[in-house]
């Protein structure tokens, strides 16, 4: 029993690195995903107002 103990911490502490690493992870794609969608956004909005310029300057 005594020598059971070490692989028990072990690997709970595996398990909460294994959580934290996952958790870490999901925060940093989430982050990441949130930033390009904002900055996507922003180069639609931008993309759409030069063409709009564009068709008032050269009514066809």
């Amino acid at each position: 029993m005594i020598l059971r103990a070490p692989f028990a911490a072990r690997r709970a502490q595996t398990a909460v690195e294994y959580l934290l690493v996952t958790v870490a992870l999901t925060v940093a794609f989430s982050v990441s995903y949130r930033v390009l969608q904002w900055y996507l956004t922003a180069q639609f909005k931008s993309g759409g107002l030069v063409i709009l310029r564009m068709y008032k300057e050269f009514p066809w």
